[in-house]
């Protein structure tokens, strides 16, 4: 198994490519131009199997389309959110809406077996009610989306969220382990920061929130 991540700038997402005997995608990020230039030299996108998106916002989402072959999964709690192609509202702080398909909903305890390397689904809400994160046992690595960022921050709640649900999927996140931290924006992480950022995240949502 091998793991790409690319790390966007701004509001772009990061994108992860999660190469074994089938190839995921991890977010798609903003547009297909972006996400296209990204991709060249890591996997021509004929080649993917599987878009998985965190959940739907856009930024998270604007490049599906560029996969003629990949299927495509969300959460079933958002899945209304990208086929109405308003995306909680964020598609209008971009670049207007747009429809996309789905192929397959996503729910709790969902295993996504890619030969060599599965992805166990974690239902987190709050983000949004559809936010995922994606779990690798055997590498206790952890695809966050906007869930969780390095360093105990964590995403909004005011784009289709809730924090009370946030602050439960934090919490939830910090008794994981984690080895690898693989967030939806900003830097990955290893080791201990990855391990304390859970941790943290939830003690200021709690506090502050």
């Amino acid at each position: 198994m091998e793991i790409v991540p690319i790390i966007s700038r701004g509001y772009d997402s990061n994108v992860f490519v999660v190469i074994a005997e089938k190839v995921a995608v991890i977010d798609t990020g903003l547009s297909i131009s972006r996400l296209e230039q990204k991709l060249r030299g890591v996997i021509a996108p004929e080649r993917v199997d599987y878009v998985i998106n965190t959940h739907a916002h856009i930024d998270h989402c604007g490049g599906n389309p560029l996969f003629p072959n990949a299927r495509t999964l969300i959460h079933e709690l958002d899945a209304k959110a990208m086929s109405d192609g308003r995306f909680y509202g964020t598609a209008s702080l971009f670049s207007g809406g747009r429809s996309m398909n789905y192929h397959r909903v996503l729910k709790e305890g969902d295993v996504i077996d890619l030969g060599g390397a599965e992805l166990e689904v974690l239902h987190t809400p709050g983000h949004t009610p559809g936010s995922i994160c994606l779990y690798i046992a055997s590498e206790k690595a952890l695809f966050s989306g906007d869930t969780l960022f390095a360093g105990g921050s964590f995403g909004r709640s005011d784009l289709g969220g809730n924090m009370e649900q946030l602050k439960r999927s934090l919490r939830r996140l910090a008794a994981l382990e984690i080895e690898v931290l693989y967030p939806g924006h900003m830097e990955v992480v290893k080791g201990r920061e990855a391990r304390e950022s859970a941790r943290l995240a939830w003690e200021i949502a709690e506090e502050y929130y």
